[in-house]
């Protein structure tokens, strides 16, 4: 059920699997094991519909986000194994709730100002290693750019799938992966290949504005989950 809703909304929104995932996983499993679990089944959801949407992505600011997102793991694999559970969540939870509320004032990035990419880029990379929800100084830097439904979801998508394959690396390598995490992940993608299609066949009747409010509310949902969990476990 958690991989079902989460995949659904990915698929029409672009992100929100991890947001979404994460903090109902931690219900079942250990926030680590709910991270590491999450990541792969992110992965394929994300490089499904990565290569699905491929006419769509803007490349130039894939490399660049995937660039610094690499340059960023690292230092989240080292908080992943040294910051407690509870502050993890509340610095995921402080940052999807900033986050969100430049979305809605409508903050805007020059699309010129390439830094941001840099800066937000490397952040993300140290959220997915140590939270697994690298997605929120992503969907923040793009919808700051005012990019359509469709070339917003394909660019994040690409982000993402290329990131994940360097998180599971890191995890792999530094033995936070076991034989449990995979069966379980791999249990998950039925539900997952089954949500995507209807994700997909829905995506039409979501238009510009209704989009906006989409990824606006996912935000909140997810930042918001994140800050109770912390405060109540």
């Amino acid at each position: 059920m958690c991989v079902a809703i989460a995949a659904f909304a990915q698929s029409l929104a672009g992100f929100g699997f991890s947001l979404l995932s994460v903090p109902m996983m931690v219900l079942f499993l250990s926030p680590r094991d709910a991270v590491v679990v999450s990541v792969l089944v992110a992965s394929v959801s994300t490089t499904t519909q990565a290569v699905a949407d491929r006419r769509f992505t803007e490349w130039k600011t894939v490399r660049r986000l995937s660039l610094m997102s690499y340059a960023g793991m690292p230092f989240g694999l080292f908080v992943f194994n040294v910051v407690s559970e509870r502050n993890l969540r509340f610095g995921l939870g402080a940052v999807v709730i900033v986050a969100t509320v430049l979305i809605v004032r409508n903050f805007q990035i020059p699309e010129n100002a390439r830094r941001y990419d840099w800066v937000l880029g490397f952040v993300s990379g140290v959220l997915n290693t140590s939270t697994s929800t690298n997605g929120p100084p992503l969907v923040f830097l793009l919808k700051s750019r005012s990019m359509d439904a469709a070339t917003f979801r394909a660019t994040l998508n690409t982000v993402f799938s290329i990131a994940n394959i360097g998180a599971l690396i890191l995890f792999l390598g530094s033995g936070k992966m076991t034989q449990e995490n995979l069966v379980g992940a791999a249990f998950a993608l039925p539900a997952l290949a089954l949500t995507l299609r209807i994700g997909y066949a829905m995506r039409k009747r979501v238009n510009e504005e209704a989009f906006t409010r989409l990824v606006v509310g996912l935000m909140l949902l997810s930042g918001a989950s994140v800050l109770i969990s912390a405060v109540t476990q």
